[in-house]
């Protein structure tokens, strides 16, 4: 009997239904100064031109610190092909709007070294959750099943330079 293993790494997809309705609500909360003070901390708008319609895009997204003094976003969705070669774009952050400049990253090799110090960090049993993947495996993933999962998956990432708007 053939046996079907889970690759070690998977991109989650939530239930589209759900997430229209949260989505929703989350473009509510996040849209005001007052309203986003304890939610934004974690989470902000960001506004794209979609490049097929032409209409802007208003996705609530995760976002942590870059490090370098700019955002990430951990992505494996759909909306992240705007992105490409169009960098110029807004979010709401703390329900303020800002402009930003958005660099998209696909390179598998360098989205898995940026996943691997994330789960480092985070310890693999709990990274997952935060990082939107499903770790299929006892351990961290190596960077050879995150780079095989970049490439299956389309996890990217984005760094988010943000203007002051001070």
């Amino acid at each position: 009997m053939a046996s079907t293993s889970l690759p070690a790494v998977q991109r989650v997809r939530p239930p589209k239904a759900p997430y229209r309705v949260v989505n929703k609500v989350m473009r509510w909360f996040l849209s005001t100064p007052r309203r986003a003070q304890r939610v934004g901390r974690h989470l902000l708008l960001l506004h794209v031109v979609g490049r097929r319609s032409g209409r802007e895009l208003v996705f609530p997204v995760a976002y942590r610190d870059g490090g370098d003094g700019r955002l990430l976003v951990l992505t494996n969705s759909p909306w992240r092909v705007n992105l490409r070669d169009r960098p110029d774009i807004a979010v709401t952050l703390l329900g303020r709007r800002l402009a930003a400049r958005a660099q998209l990253v696909e390179d598998p090799d360098l989205v898995a070294q940026v996943y691997h110090s994330l789960i480092e960090q985070a310890g693999y049993q709990r990274a997952g959750r935060r990082m939107g993947i499903k770790i299929n495996v006892p351990r961290t993933p190596t960077h050879d099943e995150l780079t095989e999962a970049a490439r299956r998956d389309g996890l990217a990432l984005v760094y988010l330079d943000v203007e002051s708007g001070t």
